[in-house]
């Protein structure tokens, strides 16, 4: 993913959107991936586990809730408080939540 940007990110489990996006699960945070017109991957968000607010959760049967930190974007200060990712079906974002769960339950707790 762009260029080996994020090589250090140790991979856990990812789920597919659509045909060009995808959820990836790493040992440190999560990441929205779209493959471009030329097979290339971008990250376009990511966020890491110590940036959630609250704990993942489904809303709306099929969509998974992540709540972070504010970020502050641009000139005009645009507000960021996290994502809402739309899944295909109920069982694949009850099964992403999991995985999210799995992998930060794996953190060194300190």
């Amino acid at each position: 993913i762009e260029n080996g940007r994020f090589a250090k990110y140790r991979y856990f489990a990812h789920a597919k959107i659509n045909d060009s996006d995808f959820f990836m699960i790493t040992k440190r945070g999560i990441f929205f991936v779209t493959k471009g017109t030329f097979g290339q991957l971008t990250c376009e968000w990511q966020y890491l586990f110590e940036e959630f607010t609250m704990d993942p959760k489904i809303v709306g049967g099929r969509r998974l809730r992540i709540e972070a930190k504010e970020r502050v974007k641009s000139v005009f200060h645009a507000k960021e408080f996290g994502k809402i990712i739309n899944f295909k079906t109920p069982e694949i974002a009850q099964w992403v939540l999991n995985k999210l769960e799995d992998a930060r339950d794996r953190l060194p707790k300190y």
